[in-house]
């Protein structure tokens, strides 16, 4: 499966509409979502991971990371942030792994991912697993780091270092 690159489709006038009270609605993704996932891990790896990761990471993570979280989201517990219709958000649970949580950059820092988080570890808590696992970016540590997610160990794949990081979600959170 072969996607466009167009991660940067919002027009500058409907991000200006959006502000912090903006609602967003969180579902299960669908078949028809592929093409929209796409372009938020594409566009959150250039604009976002960038800040964080040379060059050479991004180009080989956008080879491939955007078409795999993609072809994914049947296989695995995947959802969708929406806002005024548009997807901007996407977050997944693999068993007890936390896969592919992005939000398009333009939507970045609105409460949007931590949605994403609360119903991928509900979706956790209703399949009984006790502890969750993510692997990282460096871009994303502070994110999980506040939700409660301890680092396990640094992994390197090249120049790529991600942090592999897990969480109790046994008893409920206060």
């Amino acid at each position: 499966m072969r996607f466009r690159d167009t991660a940067h489709t919002l027009s500058p006038a409907t991000i200006a509409t959006h502000n912090m009270t903006t609602e967003v609605e969180i579902r299960r993704a669908t078949a028809g979502d592929v093409e929209a996932v796409y372009e938020i891990v594409l566009g959150a790896l250039r604009e976002t991971n960038a800040r964080d990761y040379p060059a050479t990471v991004i180009d080989r993570l956008v080879l491939t990371l955007p078409e795999g979280v993609a072809s994914k989201l049947e296989e695995w517990h995947a959802y969708v942030a929406v806002v005024d219709g548009r997807i901007v958000g996407t977050g997944s649970l693999n068993g007890k792994t936390v896969r592919a949580v992005f939000v398009h950059p333009d939507y970045q820092g609105r409460g949007i991912g931590a949605k994403l988080m609360d119903t991928v570890e509900n979706a956790a808590n209703v399949q009984s697993v006790d502890a969750l696992t993510v692997q990282s970016s460096i871009t994303a540590q502070p994110f999980y780091a506040k939700r409660g997610f301890k680092v396990v160990r640094e992994a390197f794949y090249g120049e790529e270092r991600t942090t592999v990081m897990s969480k109790d979600i046994s008893s409920p959170s206060e």
